[in-house]
């Protein structure tokens, strides 16, 4: 049978059943059966329903719940995690050196030595010792012109329980310089009546908190202890307390308190004291785009009391890369023989005396740090009361010998107006250069006809270059500065030389621990006059090697 419709085989199927149903009594034929029409189903017609959705009704009554929270554990113990790299290459570890070592010589006659070692017991114990040793003489050109310089220092730390630690500081300084400020045509000096010696002995200590308490607050109580003595028999004894405590709320924003007492007692035929007592607190709030620093400082001197602010904004428009600050301030700085002397080692005591310059500051800038340059730019106004001057001061050892030239200091009040800025550059990893100029471009003095010893204009620039994977160096430095004012023996106002200062330098290590070095210093051969009839030395070298261990 052929059939040519899947229709007609479910038309059979249909006929096929009710047949059976019809005529279930009957048996059917078996012979062939002839199909006379195709069977043809179709639908009726028949109208659609649509049928909307209808959301039930909200149940609005209120039922209490009751949940069980179990107990949050206050602490929880665990081994921490090792972290196991898998198929990373070993790196070269650098090697440490606690200890170093440097000895040199040059021409004009100079000898250089300097060590130094830094040392620890476990967690318990750290410190370090160092000691420098610097001598030169040029007294075949210019008789007297010649010093050395002694400095040892040994200085630890002891970590005590409950977060506490132990500082303590002794060190011992010997310094010899000559008036060599005279006419070398006249006469010659001897060494003994030319020479001025410098003996400190410096001792301090502090106990402070190694670690933030659990109550964010630190502490120290630093006391310090100095003795000058000099060859002519005057001394001079300095004690210093600080009391430092901090307060960290939110864990960046401290609130400080500071108490010092400051004394300075100058004997020679007569006592000078100058005690100062100082209270400043402060409070500093970090946030993301700003830092802002609240304090004032109080300060006492003979019962007169100064209060100055101790205010700074800062304000970080591109992160860390451009940052504006400014801010007020203000300080009493002392004027102590040993201060005195460190600035101008040629200075005469006895016509000198001890004082406070009180500092009125207010500046602005900007700031940043791009990685690769990190730079500062700032313009200040400050008022200077009874700033220190260093005038000229001419004395005659004896009848028919030339003066020697020393100084003496007086004291003005200054209006300064000054733009400084420092920099540091570094474009690729084995080159660094920065530098540092400082421009008054106000200096007014209120009193006296110039800032008699006082630079208007200084700099300071330098570049080292690594190279060979750092076993060697190359160093240079330019040191510039205007001419110094004084007054010439016939009391008329002059003012000095410029200072242009070009030095290089090199080290190179042929082993791990040995080295060696070769410095030349001025080589332009300027002989500037920093102060009047005391020319520099001028182009100079000093060779030597180091070594780390």
């Amino acid at each position: 049978m052929h059939i040519q419709h899947k229709s007609l085989l479910a038309a059979l199927l249909l006929t096929f059943g009710v047949q059976q149903l019809v005529f279930a009594q009957k048996e059917l034929p078996t012979e062939n059966v002839e199909i006379v029409k195709d069977f043809d189903a179709r639908l009726l017609e028949s109208n659609k329903i649509n049928v909307s959705p209808v959301l039930p009704l909200l149940d609005t009554t209120t039922q209490r719940q009751n949940y069980t929270v179990p107990p949050r554990p206050l602490t929880v113990t665990y081994d921490a995690p090792k972290l196991r790299p898998i198929g990373l290459k070993t790196v070269k570890v650098e090697d440490a050196y606690n200890g170093y070592a440097k000895v040199g010589g040059g021409v004009p006659t100079a000898i250089y030595g300097e060590a130094g070692y830094y040392f620890r017991s476990g967690e318990k114990f750290d410190g370090k010792a160092s000691f420098r040793h610097h001598s030169q003489s040029a007294t075949r050109s210019l008789a007297n012109q010649k010093f050395f310089n002694n400095d040892f220092l040994l200085s630890g730390n002891y970590y005590l329980p409950k977060e506490l630690a132990v500082e303590g500081k002794i060190g011992y300084s010997y310094d010899r310089v000559h008036y060599y400020g005279y006419d070398h045509d006249s006469t010659e000096y001897s060494d003994e009546r030319t020479r001025q010696d410098f003996r400190t002995i410096d001792i301090g200590a502090r106990l402070y908190n190694s670690e933030r308490t659990t109550g964010d607050i630190s502490f120290s109580v630093a006391p310090k202890l100095y003795v000058l003595r000099d060859f002519y028999s005057n001394r001079e004894t300095g004690f210093d307390l600080n009391l430092t405590a901090s307060k960290w709320f939110a864990e960046k924003h401290p609130l400080r308190l500071t108490i010092r007492t400051d004394m300075t007692s100058f004997n020679d035929t007569v006592t000078q004291n100058l005690n100062n007592i100082y209270l400043q607190p402060s409070f500093t709030y970090h946030a993301d785009f700003i830092k802002v620093k609240v304090g004032a400082n109080f300060a006492s001197n003979r019962d007169v009391f100064s209060i100055f602010p101790d205010v700074e904004v800062t304000l970080r428009v591109l992160g860390d890369g451009a940052q504006l600050f400014g801010g007020l301030s203000g300080d009493l700085r002392k004027n102590t023989y040993r201060s005195m002397s460190e600035y101008n080692p040629f200075i005469s005591i006895r016509d000198s005396k001890l004082r406070n310059t009180r500092y009125d500051n207010y500046y602005a800038g900007v700031k940043g740090d791009l990685g690769w340059l990190t730079y500062t730019a700032q313009a200040m106004y400050a008022k200077a009361s009874d700033l220190a001057l260093y005038q000229t001061k001419f004395v005659e050892q004896r009848p028919s010998e030339p003066t020697i030239t020393k100084f003496r200091t007086v004291y003005d009040t200054v209006r300064i107006t000054n733009l400084q800025g420092t920099i540091k550059l570094v474009p690729f990893a084995a080159l660094t250069i920065s530098g540092t100029i400082s421009q008054n471009i106000i200096f007014d003095p209120a009193n006296e006809e110039q800032v008699w010893g006082l630079p208007t204009t200084e700099g300071n620039f330098s570049a080292l270059y690594s190279i060979l994977e750092g076993k060697a160096n190359l160093r240079g430095s330019v040191h510039i500065a205007d001419g110094i004012w004084f007054r010439d023996a016939e009391n008329i106002a002059r003012e000095g030389n410029v200072l242009a200062d070009l030095s290089i330098g090199g080290s190179y290590y042929f082993t791990n621990n040995i080295g060696a070095f070769l410095d030349v210093n001025n080589i332009l051969n300027n002989r500037r006059e920093r102060w009047y009839q005391y020319p520099t030395f001028g182009t100079n070298f000093l060779v030597g090697i180091t070594a780390r261990f």
